[in-house]
């Protein structure tokens, strides 16, 4: 098995050497002292304790009966630790899609999108079904032969009944304006085309005014279009950085930037080094 695509770690257990720390996923000890990216989708299942994680500019307190799904990109960093067992770890999208269907695993699941909300309250029924399973992934990835496929089967379990429950907890206060939000969101990160478009151009795709997108966006997620624009601008050229061999002026332009030393200084705004710099820690 891959496990650039998969990881999982027991929280207050020696770890196994196979879990060796993957760049970008979330520590076992200590905390992360500012909030950062990982290339692949992070989780925390919590038998007991406490975690504080801020997640996408939020704080938030994780414990038991709670599954949190961080999606790839998003920035997040862990506070503290606070007497806590369990799991925690990450899967690529490639991983997880095409098990059993040919679905993309980003539109399967609404909680993998980098504005759905990270926590899914199970429950004490689903916590307890989940238990079980996570114990097995856990013993599959520790065993001297892990099986990927074995390890597909039980995630998909969790990742399904955690996306039924999550479902039932939104469905109800979901509104037109989610609804727009959502369109606008689906529109700027699908794809590989060019995002650095004016706000009015994404209003007028979604059939509204500026103004009203900029209200609906700030609302639901607390950051505006433009701040959305240029979080999606920076993926793509981390993406491009990391993935391809592309001159940084080919990058910029693709990124609908046409100026490269703008670019260069709008990148580090964000990751705090130059592209070039990001390209050499790959």
């Amino acid at each position: 098995m891959n496990k650039e695509t998969f990881i999982i770690r027991k929280l207050g257990a020696p770890q196994h050497p196979g879990a060796a720390h993957h760049h970008g996923s979330p520590q076992h000890h200590g905390t992360t002292p500012a909030p950062s990216r990982s290339p692949i989708h992070c989780f925390f299942f919590l038998l007991s304790g406490t975690v504080l994680a801020e997640i996408g500019g939020k704080t938030y307190l994780i414990k038991e009966h709670e599954l949190v799904v961080i999606p790839a990109g998003q920035p997040f960093a862990i506070k503290y630790f606070e007497g806590a067992t369990g799991y925690m770890g990450g899967f690529s999208t490639p991983f997880i899609s095409g098990t059993n269907t040919g679905e993309n695993a980003l539109s399967k699941y609404d909680f993998l999108r980098i504005w759905g909300s990270p926590k899914i309250e199970l429950g004490e029924e689903a916590f307890s079904r989940q238990i079980p399973l996570f114990h097995r992934i856990w013993q599959e990835y520790t065993s001297e032969h892990p099986n990927a496929d074995i390890i597909k089967a039980y995630l998909t379990v969790i990742l399904t009944e955690a996306d039924v429950i999550y479902r039932n907890t939104i469905k109800d206060v979901t509104s037109h304006n989610n609804g727009i939000c959502n369109r606008f969101l689906n529109e700027l990160f699908k794809g590989e085309g060019n995002r650095n478009l004016p706000v009015a151009e994404y209003a007028q795709q979604l059939g509204i005014t500026p103004n009203h997108l900029n209200k609906v966006v700030k609302g639901a997620t607390g950051k505006s279009p433009s701040a959305w624009i240029e979080e999606a601008i920076i993926q793509q050229a981390r993406l491009l950085l990391r993935g391809t061999d592309l001159p940084l002026g080919d990058i910029a332009a693709r990124v609908g930037i046409m100026d490269q030393s703008y670019f260069a200084r709008k990148f580090r705004q964000h990751e705090g080094m130059t592209p070039s710099e990001y390209r050499q820690k790959k």
